[in-house]
């Protein structure tokens, strides 16, 4: 219990706790968007960056340390972050799980590449310009080096959408995709793509396809169990294999009576 009581303590030290009457009872809901206490462009709900001690922060971890465990015939290197449609978490959990993988005392190097061709709204939550980027590697041939940025996050590597083409399922379909992506699995130990919505567009199912597996978001209380279902269908007929769900946006209660001995 040592440990569970130092980390509602921290939690009550660091964050805003506002009480919400639930049910009749008094309760104490807890925020986890971070604040911002370094000079970064990075958003305040990349918590693994600011507050990497934070209990969210060791959920982060818990994923990482289920995905290196995760049993297959070939190690992991290349994952797929997805989702069924938009606003469920995926980018920001992609970002999260990439700094948390990072962290890791393994010094493991990770590579992060915004694949959502469409929006690439991951390099505005790093606060990052867009370009160059993926696309530009695919569609002009820039070398790599050119193209990753540095964030100031040891072991870790951001690799921009690039432009916005006209034909993004093309693009990552192309055999210059599937050279990119054996390219950079000889120079880090894991990437990770984010992918857009698996429901509107092909585009997480044709990488999905060229990766070792698909993780897909499910926002608590918004993604319908049939929704889900679809998008199963849909990787699986692309050939993608699913490694698992991750639950997003689920809200955490701590009673009143804890808070107070806290």
């Amino acid at each position: 219990m040592g440990k569970l009581t130092d980390a509602l303590k921290k939690a009550a030290q660091e964050r805003l706790a506002r009480i919400e009457r639930i049910d009749g009872k008094s309760e104490v809901k807890y925020e986890f968007i971070a604040k911002k206490t370094l000079n970064s462009k990075i958003d305040p709900r990349i918590i693994a960056f600011y507050d990497p001690q934070s209990p969210i922060s060791e959920q982060y971890r818990s994923l990482r340390t289920n995905i290196q465990a995760i049993n297959s015939k070939t190690p992991l290197k290349a994952l797929a972050i997805t989702s069924s449609t938009h606003s469920e978490g995926k980018t920001i959990t992609a970002i999260n799980l990439a700094i948390s993988m990072a962290q890791d005392l393994n010094k493991k190097r990770i590579l992060l590449v915004d694949a959502d061709l469409r929006r690439a709204s991951m390099t505005k939550y790093l606060g990052l310009d867009a370009h160059p980027g993926l696309a530009d590697l695919i569609l002009d041939g820039i070398n790599v080096d050119t193209a990753v940025l540095d964030i100031g996050i040891e072991n870790l590597t951001i690799l921009p959408g690039g432009k916005i083409p006209r034909n993004p399922a093309e693009i990552l379909g192309s055999p210059k995709m599937a050279n990119l992506i054996g390219l950079l699995k000889s120079k880090y130990d894991y990437i990770i793509f984010d992918t857009p919505p698996i429901i509107p567009v092909t585009d997480a199912g044709v990488i999905g396809a060229q990766t070792d597996g698909v993780i897909m978001i499910i926002m608590a209380n918004k993604t319908q169990k049939g929704v889900v279902k679809h998008s199963e269908n849909l990787l699986k007929q692309s050939h993608s294999k699913i490694l698992g769900y991750i639950l997003t946006n689920i809200q955490y209660h701590i009673p009143a009576y804890i808070y107070r001995y806290l």
